[in-house]
């Protein structure tokens, strides 16, 4: 994926400035800047959610997984039946399961989302845009309301299941970098 002079202003204030990166398949990189400075739009220009007003982006895969700051499941469903939701049926039951063991979550694979914690919740996000199969994962804060062992354990997961899907994460923690790796780190 390449970027190039991307710009973005809403109602007239700039928060993207001629933002360029490039990113190969494989490769992870961490966004940090202050609130404000357009991580989170960046984010939402490469998903097509946004309209950049100049600039471009190219070399975008054709799949991208999205986790986004908020958790956005179906509070109703299960963790399983959240990721049955991107998943269809290319992952069966059993490993959509062994996906969210992995997480810690084996005692509350069937009960309703909204009844699990925040962290729980959070993984359960994690675990649904790596099981998509993505060739570019976008994380925005993926480890808020992870405790440190928490944030270790899904960054370690999410690495072992990445295949060769890009990574680009929006952090204000060097930590969550270094859980990923040591992540090249892209301020502006």
């Amino acid at each position: 994926m390449k970027i190039q002079h991307l710009c973005k202003a809403f109602d007239g204030k700039m928060v993207l400035d001629h933002v360029s990166l490039t990113l190969e398949s494989g490769g992870t990189a961490c966004l940090m800047a202050p609130s404000g400075r357009g991580k989170t739009t960046l984010l939402r220009c490469i998903a097509g959610l946004e309209t950049p007003d100049s600039g471009q982006i190219t070399d975008l895969p054709e799949r991208i997984a999205y986790v986004f700051q908020e958790d956005r499941l179906c509070d109703g469903f299960s963790a399983v039946d959240n990721i049955r939701l991107v998943t269809g049926k290319a992952l069966g039951e059993g490993e959509i399961r062994r996906h969210l063991e992995e997480l810690g979550l084996a005692g509350s694979l069937d009960q309703p989302v909204r009844e699990l914690s925040g962290g729980m919740r959070r993984r359960v996000v994690i675990s649904r845009a790596v099981c998509f199969g993505a060739d570019l994962l976008l994380l925005d804060e993926p480890f808020k309301g992870l405790d440190d062992e928490a944030r270790q354990q899904t960054a370690d997961y999410i690495l072992r299941h990445r295949g060769a899907a890009a990574i680009l994460c929006v952090t204000h923690d060097r930590e969550d970098a270094a859980a990923l790796g040591g992540a090249d780190i892209v301020t502006f």
